[in-house]
């Protein structure tokens, strides 16, 4: 029989590339262990991925609905902050006006339209609220603020009302301001879209929207009663004591009707939050259940795992022994 033998060098390259693969075999292992799942997906499902493609399919879709939930409820926090804004400060606004209606005097009307003034920026301001660079009142025109500064819409109302006596005059023109179609209002003064946003789909057949925009007939009211206060004692207007104190009660009984108004709108935000307060909750759910059955099926036997790693061990010290011994050889040694 022919003996086959291996000259120095080729020994020497046979021990590094077992001493490569027992490493490589000894750091996979040690992988495993460590994190419980499977550094090779290909051989530990023996080829078969379906199941998997599907959990990582399931997981990216859920966690789109995931972000768009954040991103909506994001939004519809900001929207029921800013109508809580623009409800309080019109409703102090109405009971300063209903005190001071009492007697209409002209300090009186001079305090309503100080007042008037500062609630306007405010209530603007708060409508033209934005959420990551999104305008939230202006239907699908996000990029655009939904509403001119409050110096501009007094001055487009101070030429509507310029010349008014009464009291009636006053209200009459601007209800033709804010409310005709095709108005000042609508043409000059909102900036947003007419359009609302689509709806936000949040998965298992679940959508919510967010229609509110500052054009909406309950928001044009809260804005026509502030503005017309700020121009209660505005020199374009000349009203006599008795026309002055019926103007500032019939925005004192506009605003404080206007509040329930406001008030739906702010329950129907509130419906829409709890809804995507209850699709958060289900996505969540959902992501933990397939990432527990996604880590079920990459998951290995932590004690076979922890056995073949011993052995494995146990190659690479033998073969630091072999090499050891190898490398100690000599034809002196063997010749004495």
């Amino acid at each position: 029989m022919n003996a086959l033998s291996l000259g120095d060098l080729a020994h020497t390259f046979l021990l590094r590339r077992q001493s490569a693969q027992i490493k490589q075999d000894l750091t996979r292992l040690s992988e495993e262990l460590a994190s419980g799942r499977t550094t090779d997906t290909r051989r530990h499902l023996n080829g078969h991925f379906t199941a998997l493609a599907d959990f990582e399919r399931e997981l990216r879709l859920l966690d789109r609905y995931d972000n768009t939930a954040a991103e909506v409820g994001a939004q519809s926090a900001a929207m029921q902050a800013a109508m809580n804004t623009v409800q309080d400060r019109a409703g102090a606004l109405a009971e300063t006006m209903a005190l001071a209606s009492a007697a209409a005097s002209p300090g009186d009307t001079r305090t309503v339209a100080t007042q008037a003034q500062s609630e306007l920026e405010t209530i603007v301001a708060a409508l033209n609220t934005r959420v990551a660079g999104r305008a939230v009142f202006s239907g699908v025109a996000v990029a655009t603020a939904p509403l001119v500064d409050a110096d501009t819409l007094l001055a487009d109302l101070r030429s509507a009302v310029s010349g008014a006596t009464t009291a009636a005059d006053v209200m009459a023109a601007a209800d033709t301001f804010f409310d005709a179609p095709g108005g000042v209002f609508e043409t000059s003064i909102y900036q947003g879209g007419t359009i609302d946003l689509s709806p936000f789909n949040l998965g298992s057949g679940e959508s919510v929207t967010l229609s509110l925009r500052a054009d909406d007939a309950a928001v044009r009211t809260v804005l026509k009663n502030v503005a017309v206060a700020a121009l209660s004692d505005d020199p374009s207007i000349t009203l006599n004591a008795g026309e002055a104190k019926e103007l500032l009660q019939t925005l004192s009984v506009g605003a404080l009707s206007g509040q329930d108004s406001v008030t739906r709108l702010r329950a129907n935000l509130g419906f829409a939050e709890e809804r995507i307060e209850m699709a958060s909750v289900r996505i969540t759910s959902e992501l933990t259940s397939l990432e527990v059955a996604r880590n079920a099926l990459l998951e290995v036997d932590p004690y076979q795992t922890a056995t073949q790693l011993e052995a494995v061990q146990t190659q690479l010290e033998t073969l630091y022994t072999i090499t050891a011994r190898s490398s100690r050889l000599s034809l002196v040694n063997f010749l004495s």
